[in-house]
């Protein structure tokens, strides 16, 4: 049990005052000359009652304090609205993303730059379902979509070229992310697919699986990595990688150091917004009509009781 306004609660203080003024008024006394006489009679159950009886309205008080405060009960299964999307993440590891590096810092290869790249933006997620497909010639589906990000992101850091034939089959790698997010009911749902090369594999080609992304209603994001240097372009099919996320709603980038590379990620991820549902506690049994109720049947009692049966007693 919860309280929707807890600090509500301090209206209870009001029944101190209560209690005193009305507990004072019931010591009120006739001056006899002795007392004597009345020493050994028992008070009777009514006057007993009626000294108590201003009790009952010091309880309303409270009791009334109480249900303005909301007690509450949370019921487990309800469901409400958050925001989040479902995204599949679908990332080259052939052989030349191990053996080229990106970027004007020497040392660092394009795959352990976007590794560092991607498990930020993982870092960054709080409801968004995440899935991880690589590709190389064939496609491996390495996660589902999940919410644990921890375990994705240890997925990510020890991703390595050599899990597959080495080749660059980008179609395929787009129609495994597609497979993960089919039987997916956000109402967002995207592609985030990474290549450094030209799709050389004999596989889905790249449109026939932007198509089936287009069908399914799945926007795809690609992006590019590319060297710096007059002819770093040619290197990938940027006209093939725009005409696959623009045919989806998407976009294509072209990234040439991780800081454009991290850059184009936070950009996806400020893009889209939609909601999924999520399980919470929100759907509650409000018990402030029950407390309200006895308040009142403690202080109709009260009344009902000083003006009729206990009247003489309490006076």
């Amino acid at each position: 049990m919860e309280l929707a306004t807890p600090a509500a609660l301090a209206l209870a203080v009001l029944a101190l005052p209560l209690a005193w003024l009305l507990f004072r008024s019931r010591r009120r006394a006739f001056a006899l000359p002795s007392g004597s006489a009345f020493s050994a009679a028992r008070p009777t159950f009514r006057l007993r009652l009626a000294r108590i009886l201003p009790a009952a309205r010091v309880l309303a008080v409270v009791l009334l304090a109480i249900a303005l405060a909301g007690p509450r009960i949370g019921e487990a299964n309800a469901v409400v609205p958050a925001q989040g999307i479902d995204i599949a993440l679908s990332v080259d590891i052939s052989s030349s993303m191990s053996t080229s590096q990106f970027g004007p810092t020497n040392g660092v290869m394009r795959l352990d730059a976007t590794k560092q790249v991607i498990r930020d933006f993982i870092k960054g997620r709080t409801d968004d379902r995440i899935g991880l497909v690589v590709f190389q010639q064939d496609a491996l589906a390495l996660s589902p979509l999940t919410l644990d990000y921890k375990s994705l992101d240890q997925l990510v850091a020890q991703l390595d070229s050599g899990l597959l034939p080495d080749g660059t089959g980008i179609g395929v790698g787009l129609a495994e992310a597609l497979n993960l997010l089919r039987d997916s009911a956000a109402a967002s749902r995207i592609v985030i697919l990474l290549t450094d090369g030209q799709h050389n594999a004999a596989s889905i080609s790249p449109r026939d699986a932007a198509k089936l992304a287009a069908a399914l209603k799945i926007r795809v994001y690609t992006i590019g990595l590319i060297d710096n240097g007059p002819d770093a372009r040619g290197q990938i099919d940027e006209q093939l990688l725009t005409d696959m996320a623009e045919g989806t709603g998407g976009r294509y980038y072209a990234a040439d150091n991780p800081l454009a590379l991290a850059g184009i990620y936070n950009e996806i991820s400020r893009l889209e917004t939609s909601k999924v549902e999520r399980e919470h506690y929100e759907r509650f049994t409000e018990l402030a009509p029950w407390v309200a109720a006895a308040a009142a049947a403690f202080l109709a009692a009260e009344l009902l009781l000083s003006a009729t049966w206990l009247r003489r007693a309490a006076a």
